[in-house]
């Protein structure tokens, strides 16, 4: 889709971070309206009142957890009674969970793959078929990660996570193909380094999936990515490079310049090809 002039569209981890970068780039693509929705109901509201405030354009706040599918429903049919339908969904919440593949609980895999995972399953399974139905243009945007291409240490849950909604966002690109639906743009968003509060996830994490002790290589993990990610760009500007990429018809789009793109997954491939073991790369 190039060109997100007078659509209707839905973010989800729309709070904060990227999902409000995203909401304030397609603003300023055009958008005619914008339903923010996150497990922080709160923040969402007073994001939207501060974005619609800002932009002159119709944003609205609404609570939803998208690992539950009928929280997902609900916000289909809220943003169709406020927007008279969808247009665009950013499928963008997301969560992390760090330490030694061997460390990781049950934890912390039914929380993260629940959101990264299941929360992009439900919001597909909501909002595509509409729009297969529709003759009109209409974008899905999943969030995954360039650790969902490029595999980092220490991240294994998280990694496997995003490798599964790359591998999700690639099938249901041929799959729309497979009945025609070309009216309908799927691309895969794989942020680099972004400042935001991923790594402080926890605070959202269900009482019945907090685990009792944290490892040291877990408490690490997440220091290291809170860290790191405070040196990244902005979630603004980052959301700006990622829209520009979609209206220059990318299928895989970052938050980063496209040249760090090709530079990580260029080696990535390099080492597949040759049968190599990965190499460990900064995604900066």
């Amino acid at each position: 889709m190039d060109n997100f002039e007078g659509t209707r569209a839905v973010v989800t981890g729309g709070a904060s971070g990227i999902g409000l970068g995203l909401a304030t780039a397609l603003i300023e693509h055009g958008a005619a309206g914008v339903v923010l929705a996150d497990i922080e109901a709160d923040t969402a509201r007073s994001a939207a009142a501060d974005l619609s405030g800002t932009s002159g354009v119709q944003v609205v706040g609404v609570g939803c957890d998208v690992t539950d599918p009928d929280s997902v429903e609900a916000l289909r049919s809220e943003a169709d009674r406020l927007l008279g339908g969808v247009d665009v969904v950013c499928l963008n919440a997301g969560v992390f969970a760090g330490g030694h593949v061997w460390e990781t609980t049950d934890d912390d895999w039914d929380w993260v793959l629940g959101v990264n995972l299941r929360g992009v399953v439900n919001g597909v399974r909501v909002f595509v078929p509409p729009m297969v139905s529709a003759p009109t243009p209409s974008q899905v945007l999943i969030t995954a990660s360039i650790a969902g291409v490029v595999a980092a240490p220490a991240s294994g849950v998280y990694c496997t996570s995003k490798f599964a909604a790359v591998g999700l966002a690639e099938s249901l690109h041929h799959d729309l193909a497979l009945v025609g639906a070309e009216q309908v743009s799927v691309s895969v968003l794989c942020p680099g380094m972004v400042r935001t509060n991923i790594a402080k996830g926890d605070r959202n994490r269900p009482a019945d999936l907090q685990d009792a002790t944290v490892s040291d290589a877990t408490a690490l993990a997440a220091a290291g990515i809170e860290d790191t990610m405070g040196r990244g760009i902005g979630p603004v500007e980052g959301a700006r490079n990622a829209i520009a990429q979609v209206c220059d018809g990318r299928f895989y789009v970052s938050t980063q310049p496209v040249e760090l793109w090709e530079r990580l997954v260029g080696n990535e491939n390099d080492d597949r090809l040759a049968g190599r073991p990965p190499r460990f790369q900064m995604y900066e």
